[in-house]
């Protein structure tokens, strides 16, 4: 945000910009709102949505959300503020297209800290990652935007309940899961079992009587059935792998779920990396079409590093709730502003976002900073780190 303010305002202060993010009273989600009707018509319709999370390491303990929670760009536990996100992608055009920011239990048990970060009285209730994530994919259904299917990583594709919610809505989905899931390769058939004996209780709840529950990975060791499957095209060729899809039946509470599905097995052709996801589409589909809906969740990680590298995702100072929710609002409008150059430019010559970039700033060029300017901000810069250490020696 101080670059951004040094580099556009007519002054290089920070205030008014500071003000835009932080205080100004206009609303990220209709913006948001208006962003993802946009992108569906620059991207397409019948995409794909993704779900996915990404956490940026904050330090101290006044940011909203902060916490010593696991940190995904890190792979450990670390101070952190984690986002919920959607992203929507068809042919290899990609954009995040709505947020929500996670609050950890201890950030609702203490009010006045929430308060204090501007956090909206109705937004002082726990919800888990999973809720989140499913309140997204309700607000896209509520808007009317046409996707194909969803598709998430293993933290939420093994929540069981998401699952059932998204069978519930009709929605298909492809779930990554981990390998020591458990499932039925053959179809249960759960009942209260018989009593044996006269001693001991009588059995009053259901169990499955047919049939045990399968390690997932147990059920990659075969070769038969393999496919090899090209699944994606990349600078060196085509991304391929090794695919074969099983009918099994999930479980939730330990019992196995109605509706049978698919589970997908694909192994990298490379380094052998070995995939499991869950997808309930229909009985007919293609394997060839269901290894590339296992690869899809590719175009979520391409998603952040572009939001990241450059729309400036994870570059922000802010602490309040609104705060927050407008600049990653503003990084999504940015990111469709890319899109949409880099489409018409592409009607001409075949463009990289990188090339669009270069291009809007050689039209849009930053204004030149003098040695004056130059001394100016450094020594404002000093004088707001003097003040931020009395500040902390005060509250000491």
């Amino acid at each position: 945000m101080r670059k951004m303010a040094i580099y556009c305002c007519k002054r290089s202060n920070n205030q008014s910009l500071s003000h835009f993010l932080s205080s100004s009273p206009w609303r990220s989600a209709d913006l948001l709102k208006s962003v993802r009707t946009k992108a569906i018509q620059t991207i397409g319709k019948n995409g794909v949505l993704i779900l996915d999370e990404s956490s940026i390491k904050k330090s101290g303990n006044s940011s909203v959300g902060v916490s010593h929670q696991y940190c995904g760009n890190l792979g450990k536990k670390d101070n952190c503020q984690v986002g919920v996100f959607l992203a929507y992608f068809k042919k290899k055009r990609r954009m995040l297209i709505d947020e929500r920011l996670y609050l950890p239990q201890k950030w609702i048990e203490d009010r006045t800290r929430c308060l204090k970060a501007k956090v909206p009285l109705e937004e002082i209730k726990f919800r888990t990652k999973h809720e989140l994530g499913l309140e997204m994919i309700d607000k896209a259904i509520e808007e009317g935007i046409p996707f194909s299917y969803v598709t998430m990583d293993g933290f939420y594709g093994e929540n069981p309940e998401l699952l059932t919610e998204l069978e519930s809505r009709g929605l298909t989905f492809v779930a990554d899961i981990a390998v020591d899931t458990l499932v039925y390769i053959e179809e249960p058939v759960a009942e209260i079992p018989a009593k044996k004996g006269i001693r001991g209780r009588k059995p009053t709840g259901p169990r499955v009587l047919n049939t045990l529950a399968t390690r997932i990975d147990s059920l990659s060791s075969s070769i038969e059935g393999w496919k090899l499957i090209k699944v994606r095209k990349t600078e060196r060729g085509y991304k391929k792998v090794y695919f074969k899809a099983i009918k099994v039946w999930r479980r939730q509470n330990k019992l196995p779920c109605e509706k049978p599905l698919w589970l997908l097995i694909s192994k990298d052709s490379e380094s052998n990396e070995i995939k499991y996801s869950l997808c309930n589409a229909s009985e007919d589909t293609s394997f060839d079409k269901l290894a590339k809906m296992q690869s899809s969740r590719y175009w979520i990680e391409r998603a952040f590093q572009d939001a990241k590298g450059n729309c400036g995702m994870a570059e922000y100072m802010v602490r309040n709730w609104n705060a927050w929710h407008h600049h990653m609002a503003l990084v999504m409008l940015a990111m469709l502003i890319l899109l949409s150059y880099q489409k018409k430019f592409n009607k001409m010559y075949k463009m990289s976002t990188t090339g669009v970039i270069w291009i809007l700033k050689y039209h849009n060029p930053l204004k030149r900073i003098d040695a004056f300017e130059i001394a100016r901000i450094l020594n404002q810069d000093n004088e707001l780190r003097r003040k931020a250490r009395v500040s902390r020696l005060k509250g000491s």
